[in-house]
């Protein structure tokens, strides 16, 4: 199969593929020299739907205290409902329970990526998606990535999945 080419001002053979490389790096020049965007995107609803439904607790909690340590999170919070535990769990309304994780690391608004992990403050009331960190008692890490706290996405299903 031959090359198409073009010339260039050197008179040099150009293959076609690179001029288009050429256009879409112009292309993106040309945006980031008219400004920032505020686009952003995440993964579907469906993914984190997917992730909400393995995670293997689930809980209403009421959050007490929040503190950074070492560039993780530590939040204490109180269980205010059970709404889903593995057979043989032993979390009960009115324990304190311990939730471990990075702290999430400012990005621009236009990267592009899943939802970061909130941060968890004091005085919120959140649904949780967790799982148990093995080794440890009442201790438990978001199962759901950035959506591991807020609404339900359980129902969301891949289009297409029925």
């Amino acid at each position: 199969m031959g090359m198409l080419i073009c010339r260039n001002v050197s008179m040099r053979p150009v293959p076609w593929a690179l001029l288009g490389t050429f256009a879409v790096l112009s292309g993106g020049a040309l945006l980031t020299a008219l400004g920032p965007t505020e686009a952003s995107a995440e993964l579907p609803p469906w993914v984190y739907g997917e992730q909400q439904r393995q995670a293997p607790v689930v809980l209403q909690m009421a959050v007490e205290k929040e503190a950074a340590h070492a560039g993780d999170l530590h939040v204490q919070a109180r269980v205010l409902k059970v709404i889903r535990q593995p057979m043989t769990g032993q979390i009960g309304t009115g324990q304190r329970i311990w939730l471990v994780y990075a702290v999430p690391e400012p990005r621009p608004v236009s990267m592009v990526g899943p939802a970061p992990l909130p941060v968890l403050r004091a005085g919120e009331t959140v649904t949780a998606w967790l799982e148990p960190i093995p080794g440890t008692r009442a201790t438990f890490a978001p199962a759901a990535g950035g959506r591991s706290f807020g609404p339900s996405l359980e129902e969301a299903v891949e289009p297409g999945a029925l």
